[in-house]
């Protein structure tokens, strides 16, 4: 996992929870957007059950955002569906002995946790803010006075310039904040830790002149904290994402040679296989599953199907399937449809119609 994730852009609308899937039958030239599904990088199939941790902090002034990330994240799970999230009294129930913030700081250190330990829980979240910094700057700034006619509009001399006619001095004022985290999972049973993952978001600072900007260095920093929870929800939990998919990023081929694949829309029946590509797709697709299928275009059951993880290192050539010709011809019809499935999403995210050549004779 990832260090530092940079100065994180990303925005809340990327999620885009509970958006439908839009499939498209393409043949190349142009892009429309659809929504895939992004896994994280863990078993998270097998956990079910989880417990997010109070929020911990690496300094007395984080402590509050520490537990505005713990709860941001807790909620955000909860949303997911994919998990059933323990609520914060559940976990005080089966803790009535025991002091949560000291479990947690266990974790953090990689100790083995306590005697007994989530039995109601599979695995357990834990948050901590390590630094935490809030940004207040007052400078003073001078800039100079121009010369403007009685319409307010700029004077200038036989060269073009603006007129000068003084100076004034002016306060810039700039808040910011800037917040690192990190996030574990760990296995409740075993003390295995199964995901860490570590962000600094750093929002653009605000800036304004004379007077304080409106947004607080505080509030810069829970706007960090904002940031934060998304980046470590989309390391924990399935989600979805918008992506721009092409029509000839799913193809039919019967080659590839010097760099290119011989696509064609209808198969020769001499063939003794084919090929069904997957390229170019999506910088954000990279290792996220995917399936690909081959149907009869009037039919229900695929006659070909294969789960895959894609690889942005596949480079030109992505990813390809050898299929069988028999596996067409033993569906005794002649036009069929490839399909591209994010994960085990129920609609397909790319479509390609092709066909058998007519028998001859």
């Amino acid at each position: 996992m990832n260090r530092y994730g940079g100065m994180i852009t990303r925005r809340l609308a990327m999620l885009g929870v509970g958006l439908s899937l839009v499939g498209w039958a393409g043949c190349g030239g142009g892009s429309r957007g659809t929504y895939v599904t992004q896994y994280p990088q863990w078993e998270h199939q097998q956990y079910q059950r989880i417990a997010v941790l109070p929020g911990r902090a690496s300094t007395p002034q984080a402590v509050p955002a520490a537990g505005v990330l713990a709860d941001r994240l807790t909620s955000q799970l909860a949303q997911n569906g994919g998990f059933t999230v323990l609520s914060r009294a559940e976990m005080k129930e089966v803790f009535a002995e025991q002091d949560l913030s000291r479990l947690a700081d266990a974790v953090d250190e990689g100790t083995a946790l306590p005697e007994g330990k989530i039995k109601i829980a599979q695995a357990i979240v834990a948050a901590k803010i390590t630094d935490y910094k809030l940004i207040a700057d007052r400078q003073q700034q001078t800039i100079p006075r121009y010369a403007v006619d009685r319409r307010g509009y700029p004077l200038r001399d036989r060269a073009g310039r603006r007129i000068i006619v003084g100076e004034d001095t002016m306060s810039v004022y700039r808040h910011g904040a800037e917040v690192e985290a990190s996030v574990r999972v760990i296995d409740a049973a075993t003390g295995k830790i199964l995901l860490s993952h570590t962000a600094r978001v750093a929002p653009k600072p605000r800036t304004s002149y004379n007077q304080p900007p409106s947004k607080t260095p505080e509030d810069m920093a829970d706007l960090a904290v904002q940031e934060l929870a998304v980046e470590f929800y989309k390391a924990i939990a399935p989600t979805r994402i918008r992506v721009k998919l092409k029509g000839d990023m799913l193809a039919i081929a019967t080659d590839y040679y010097d760099g290119r694949y011989e696509t064609v829309k209808k198969l020769s029946r001499s063939l003794a296989e084919f090929l069904l590509v997957v390229r170019d797709l999506p910088e954000s697709c990279e290792r996220n599953q995917f399936r690909v299928a081959i149907a009869a275009q009037e039919g229900r059951e695929n006659l070909f199907e294969q789960e895959f993880i894609w690889s942005g290192s596949s480079g030109p050539e992505g990813i390809s399937f050898h299929v069988p010709l028999e596996t067409l011809t033993k569906a005794g019809v002649e036009k069929f449809v490839a399909k591209v499935y994010s994960g085990r999403d129920p609609q397909p995210i790319l479509t390609r119609n092709f066909s058998l050549a007519a028998e001859k004779g």
